[in-house]
């Protein structure tokens, strides 16, 4: 299939852009000695924030109570929520 045959929207990855990104990034965070927890704002999704922490992040940071739920749905375990609430969650 070719990409102008999409329906659109469409979500479009370069694999290999991805995978380079990310272990740059993890590289870069090892050099520095810290560890990293990347914000899932830009992509949202699970399968990429499993990715990141394949390549060494030690948990993610989501910004909403939702977001947190989805990770942790997926088998995600260390999710920080980067954001000021007061919320009883049923």
């Amino acid at each position: 299939m070719l990409y102008r045959d999409l329906d659109t929207p469409a979500l479009l990855i370069d694999k290999e852009r991805l995978e380079k990104n990310l272990a740059d990034m993890q590289a870069y965070a090892n050099k520095y000695k810290v560890k990293l927890r990347p914000n899932t704002k830009t992509h949202k999704m699970p399968e990429i924030a499993m990715l990141q922490l394949e390549k060494g992040a030690c948990g993610i940071a989501v910004a909403k109570v939702g977001e947190a739920e989805c990770m942790a749905q997926h088998g995600i375990k260390d999710i920080f929520i980067a954001n000021e609430m007061f919320l009883q969650r049923l």
